[in-house]
């Protein structure tokens, strides 16, 4: 009887992210089986998880080792590179969100796996969240022309975050670090329209003293799809509660997504709603888990969250950051 050697993975980025998915990487009964880090330490205490694995400072000797897939959780400037090196050896990608900084970036990521043309995902979890592939069932032949989605959470009361969250240059700002979960959440459950322009209102009125950090903590974000819906976003990074929320509304519906309290309510043609969501999706795979069967199995249609639709999300996310402070849409097609 042949068994089937369990999956060989690589991790760039032993912080949170990377921790995160080691561990489902793991619970898949696939093997880590190398480390990378800017810092020695870091990648030796998340290699040190499995027996023999590599830790290394080193892109190189990281790509030396024999690997069937590669996780990228490092920030986001740090995303070419390593997409790069891992389309040259034909080795499929896990890149966390966002999946670039900006969409000149994003667009040379892309090009790369195009022409690679390796398995590619992008950490979107919410598009394997149960309530939300719910939301999408609900409203699949219904008439949406709202969509409305908030973020909140206290980087700016606790600052229990790692410190670039908040710093424009690594980060983006909320938008890419925060807002891009539910904004692309917003996308999926209308069946993935692309974004056409955007505009976003922005200021920082929270710790002013804290000068090393230059990200806004409140947002008002207003877009439009290609789908004729218009769409806003709140987003605040100094309140007390945290909440991801989507909300569409058409001539017959109107419903919320709260995933805090895992519940869609509202009602659809006359009838009220309100349901919790189920323990599992459809699938019974999580991000990380459909992405290794992808890969075992070649069935790329497993993945939700591929990389080349995810640049849809980067565009609308992009438009609004660069309309910051300009009073103005941003034409995703100028970008």
């Amino acid at each position: 009887m042949n068994v089937q050697k369990p999956l060989a993975i690589g991790i760039i980025g032993a912080g949170n992210m990377g921790r995160h998915h080691q561990g489902a990487i793991t619970n898949y009964g696939a093997q880590v089986v190398a480390v990378h880090d800017a810092r020695l330490e870091a990648a030796r205490e998340l290699a040190a998880h499995t027996e023999s694995a590599l830790a290394t400072t080193a892109l190189a000797a990281f790509f030396d080792v024999d690997m069937d897939g590669v996780v990228i959780t490092t920030p986001p400037p740090i995303r070419l590179e390593p997409i790069q090196m891992a389309c040259d050896r034909g080795i499929p990608v896990m890149v966390e969100k966002p999946p670039a900084l900006n969409m000149a970036e994003g667009r040379k990521c892309l090009a790369c796996i195009e022409k690679a043309d390796v398995i590619a995902a992008v950490g979107f979890q919410l598009r394997y969240h149960p309530l939300y592939e719910r939301l999408k069932a609900l409203i699949s032949s219904e008439t949406v022309h709202l969509v409305r989605t908030v973020c909140t959470v206290n980087y700016y009361l606790s600052f229990r975050m790692s410190p670039w969250f908040l710093q424009y240059d690594i980060s983006g700002g909320p938008l890419p670090e925060q807002a891009v979960h539910v904004l692309d959440c917003a996308r999926f459950v209308m069946g993935n329209p692309k974004p056409v322009q955007a505009h976003a209102l922005a200021a920082k009125n929270m710790a002013l003293e804290r000068t090393e950090f230059d990200a806004e903590n409140a947002i008002q974000m207003t877009y439009q799809l290609d789908n004729g819906v218009f769409g806003t976003h709140m987003n605040h990074c100094g309140t007390e509660g945290f909440s991801f929320e989507v909300e569409v509304v058409g001539p017959h519906l109107r419903l919320q997504a709260k995933m805090t309290d895992n519940v869609i309510c509202g009602y659809l043609n006359g009838e009220a709603v309100n349901e919790s969501g189920t323990s599992e999706n459809s699938l019974g795979l999580d991000k990380s888990g459909a992405w290794l069967r992808a890969i075992e199995t070649g069935d790329r249609t497993l993945i939700r969250s591929p990389f080349a639709d995810a640049i849809e999300t980067l565009a609308l996310i992009d438009a609004a950051v660069q309309s910051r402070g300009t009073g103005r849409f941003i034409n995703v097609e100028d970008l």
